[in-house]
């Protein structure tokens, strides 16, 4: 992909300074990450900060984007948070008493949450009052019993990434074994059929300097950025199309219709960016079955660029 023909990326109206100090790549130490059977968590505030501001890496598991000790701090990761962190109901808060009293508080979980009392809550329903006056002026604050802290989450292409290509992971199961590069691969393949396909675009997508983050929420493989999410919106949503000796693989992957490309174009232009499909080509003779064999080889996949800007998807039907 020629640089000087990416589109020009819409800028976000504020950056907070916490968030621009950023790096392409993380180096450093070696973070721990949890896998979850489908995704990887990072869980020590550091090691967040660090994946996620250098190269975008990750989403917190309650946040859009960044997690909220991150957006909030930065790499400033010892800072205590003194603001309630939200807003709960009586019946939330004596929940979470139990959970305290059953599994115990985590340590340094300390924190505080605004409470909203049974008549309060009714006011909001029937719209007499915001949560933001009640806030305010009128709700309680009182300390979290069982603060559910949030962690990093990383796509298994980032996780295998970070493990394989830049050593700055390693993967724990949840009895504390550590797993293996073979173990990994068998695991991610598993779980998801396009995971060889979806690994060897990321690193072709990497290879190129861009930030890459999930595409779920528009139907995708991955969103790109210049930059990073907190500088600018989104400039591509990403598919993925496998193919070997000129014919598609439906068994790694999706097999995109023509009218696919007109629901996928609709989604781009009506969110100010494009659509790029990347088609990914195994080798001759690789069979897509064996993940092992596939990441060995992973250096002879070819990736090309379509970009069905506008794809007439009428004049191309055959039935």
């Amino acid at each position: 992909m020629n640089h000087a023909l990416r589109p020009v990326p819409k800028p976000k109206k504020f950056t907070p300074p916490v968030l621009a100090n950023v790096d392409p790549l993380p180096t450093g130490p070696v973070a721990i990450g949890l896998f979850t059977g489908l995704s990887v968590e990072v869980c020590d505030p550091a090691a967040m900060a660090h994946l996620s501001l250098d190269g975008g890496f990750g989403q917190g598991t309650s946040s859009r984007s960044f997690p909220k000790t991150v957006a909030r701090n930065g790499r400033n990761v010892g800072r205590v948070r003194r603001n309630p962190s939200g807003v709960v109901n009586r019946r939330q808060v004596e929940r979470r008493r139990e959970w305290a009293g059953k599994f115990g508080s985590a340590e340094g979980s300390e924190g505080t949450v605004w409470v909203m009392e049974e008549d309060e809550e009714k006011l909001v329903e029937v719209g007499a009052v915001s949560v933001e006056e009640l806030k305010r002026n009128a709700l309680k604050v009182e300390e979290d019993p069982f603060l559910i802290r949030e962690n990093l989450s990383l796509s298994l292409e980032e996780a295998m990434f970070l493990e394989r290509e830049l050593n700055v992971l390693k993967l724990q199961a949840f009895d504390g074994s550590v797993l293996t590069e073979k173990n990994l691969v068998e695991k991610f393949a598993a779980i998801k059929k396009d995971f060889i396909p979806s690994y060897a675009a990321f690193m072709y997508l990497k290879s190129r300097n861009w930030i890459i983050r999930s595409g779920l929420k528009f139907g995708g493989n991955f969103l790109l950025y210049q930059k990073g999410p907190q500088f600018f919106h989104a400039s591509y949503i990403v598919l993925t199309q496998a193919y070997q000796s000129g014919k598609i693989l439906t068994t790694c992957g999706r097999n995109l219709e023509n009218y696919d490309f007109q629901c996928f174009n609709r989604i781009a232009e009506t969110t100010a960016k494009d659509l790029l499909i990347l088609e990914v080509h195994y080798p001759e003779g690789l069979d897509p079955a064996d993940p092992h064999e596939c990441l060995r080889r992973l250096k002879e996949f070819r990736v090309g660029e379509v970009f069905p800007k506008h794809h007439n998807y009428v004049a191309t039907r055959t039935g």
